[in-house]
């Protein structure tokens, strides 16, 4: 039963990737991104690009304890002589969907740097574009079928724990990318499957009373794209103990993916279900699962208007969210609980607090 139901759970989060994924150059290195992060009365803008520049890079990770090499994508904010040397940013991780890559979430990855946090987005070995990429079209189902089993949601647990590991190594040594990363304020994210690992590192129990959490305790805040609770049953066990602040995002159209089942409701599941306490909800109206990957939509369907506007309220919402969690920033506190998120979303979008 668990296994079919880790099955259910690999192939829909894979679809959700594979079919709008645009797969960028393994040659690309280098980003730059800058632009104002104020409005003309001053207030900041969450939803503009912010005041640093990034760069990017591409590295390769070897956990020899598992003999298991784990490729990210760094962005991070350029400080230039202007600003104050004792800078220092808050680390966020990505995880991207099954069938997925660490190009993964890189819109949104690009938009927190670019205002002053170092992001991580991880690749995950047996459950990212491996399971596709270069395999005949007939094979691809097989294939995918073979990537879904739930050892490799235990191994995308272990990436985390080991990335956070080198986070923290890292820092301590003043490797480039992290020379100004405070590694000890640390957010997780996730799209789909990843969003189904993120809540495993933060806390979710499984259903049934032997199974034990993989939670790492030096994250300290998280996002959600797109999460559900696919087992049903003892849902206030599997999400109770979840006590750290937590951002789940979904939309009105967020629901099956090959006929698994999920309706669009049960994606709220996780949050119903958590104890109290600066936890959130975003329910964007006409948002599918696809557009909250933070990729291009590719050969799925044509970006629309729509997507753009709801692109830009996530960015504006989780930005927000990250200031108020990781930065401690009172101002951007408010604007989540006080009226200032749910004005900036569209009429039929809905915003839940506790």
């Amino acid at each position: 039963m668990v296994m079919k139901y880790l099955a259910i759970v690999g192939l829909s989060c894979f679809l959700a990737f594979f079919i709008s994924h645009t797969i960028a150059s393994a040659q690309e290195a280098r980003q730059t991104i800058t632009n104002a992060v104020t409005s003309a009365d001053g207030q900041v803008t969450y939803s503009s690009p912010g005041a640093f520049n990034i760069e990017t890079s591409l590295a390769s990770w070897m956990d020899a304890s598992r003999a298991r090499e784990v490729l990210v994508k760094l962005y991070f904010p350029i400080i230039n002589s202007a600003m104050a040397p004792a800078t220092k940013f808050p680390v966020i991780l990505f995880s991207h969907g099954l069938g997925g890559s660490r190009e993964g979430g890189k819109r949104w990855a690009a938009h927190w740097a670019s205002h002053g946090f170092v992001v991580v987005a991880m690749q995950h070995p047996g459950s990212d574009e491996s399971l596709w990429k270069g395999i005949a079209a007939r094979d691809i189902t097989g294939s995918m079928k073979a990537g879904m089993t739930f050892a490799n949601l235990g191994l995308r647990v272990g990436d985390v724990h080991f990335v956070i590991d080198e986070v923290f190594r890292r820092t301590a040594v003043g490797e480039a990318a992290f020379e100004n990363a405070d590694s000890k304020r640390l957010g997780m994210s996730g799209h789909s499957f990843g969003a189904q690992t993120t809540l495993s590192v933060v806390g979710q129990k499984p259903p049934l009373s032997d199974g034990k959490s993989g939670l790492d305790s030096r994250i300290s805040t998280a996002v959600a794209f797109g999460p559900n609770a696919r087992n049903k049953s003892n849902l206030a066990r599997q999400f109770g103990d979840i006590k750290l602040p937590f951002f789940s995002i979904t939309g009105s159209d967020d629901g099956s993916i090959l006929d698994d089942g999920t309706r669009p409701e049960h994606r709220r599941l996780p949050y119903e279900n958590m104890a109290a306490g600066q936890k959130y909800l975003a329910v964007f109206n006409g948002a599918d699962h696809m557009v909250f990957g933070g990729h291009t939509l590719g050969q799925r369907r044509p970006e629309t208007a729509r997507d753009k506007g709801i692109q830009s309220g996530v960015m504006a919402g989780t930005l927000a969210f990250w200031n108020a969690t990781l930065k401690h920033d009172a101002a951007a506190k408010r604007w989540i609980e006080q009226g200032g998120f749910q004005a900036s979303m569209g009429s039929k979008d809905t915003f839940e607090q506790k």
